[in-house]
């Protein structure tokens, strides 16, 4: 009953009828967490993604928010120019709270993206738009099936490849810093974790009130940089 339970002890907690913290473990899937075989695929395809010139911008950015930051394509396709964010530290993309610092090269490619309105007037599109990615139909988003079709014969199953990617981030940083700068929701946090063997789950919430947005942002560039160094500095 405890699965079941949450959602009434979210709302009652939500309502101050609860004022002691409640802990639920991460609801069973049901199903295994299948990833790509080997983690020097997804190396390989974030190489090629990051400096293959004859890839098109739309698809290297999609490939790259999936294998780098585990994004589900539906989300991507969702994006907005202004979550991409130009400061003083670099380009950001606000994907949750907490917008995360982007490693070049894809910092460019995001803001090749926001800026080109000139490609969408060519093609007959609507400009009065803020879609990241804009589809074909006049003020409509990139469709997610298009895109994951696309990824599918650069030979990237998106599904996987964010598997890969959130696994792999989850082995390295405490849910409360995934679920901020990511924008999945601590419970999914939790259960990449505890998929990834993670010892962090236990501290999310200290750590959570103890970090701010730029630690939690350089938090998982620093993560990026090690794991795929030189794939993305290259």
């Amino acid at each position: 009953m405890r699965f079941k339970a949450r959602g009434f002890v979210r709302w009652a907690a939500h309502h101050n009828h609860i004022r002691r913290p409640v802990t639920f473990p991460p609801m069973p899937s049901g199903r295994p967490y299948r990833t790509l075989p080997d983690d020097t695929d997804r190396w390989r395809l974030v190489h090629s993604f990051l400096h293959d010139d004859s890839i098109t911008a739309v698809d290297r950015v999609a490939g790259l928010l999936v294998l780098l930051y585990g994004q589900p394509l539906t989300k991507i396709a969702a994006l907005t120019t202004g979550q991409v964010l130009t400061t003083d530290e670099g380009v950001r993309l606000a994907l949750g709270p907490h917008p995360v610092a982007v490693p070049p090269p894809l910092d460019q490619l995001l803001i090749h993206l926001a800026e080109d309105r000139d490609g969408a007037l060519a093609l007959g599109r609507s400009t009065d738009h803020s879609w990241l990615l804009p589809g074909t139909h006049p003020g409509r988003p990139r469709n997610p099936r298009q895109l994951r079709t696309r990824l599918a014969s650069y030979g990237l199953p998106s599904r996987l490849g964010r598997n890969s990617a959130l696994i792999d981030l989850a082995a390295q940083m405490p849910p409360a810093v995934l679920s901020e700068v990511l924008g999945v929701s601590i419970g999914a946090a939790t259960g990449w974790a505890a998929a990834a063997g993670g010892p962090r789950a236990q501290y999310a919430a200290e750590l959570s009130r103890r970090s701010k947005s730029g630690d939690q942002s350089r938090m998982l560039a620093v993560t990026l940089s090690k794991n795929g160094g030189h794939g993305v500095s290259e």
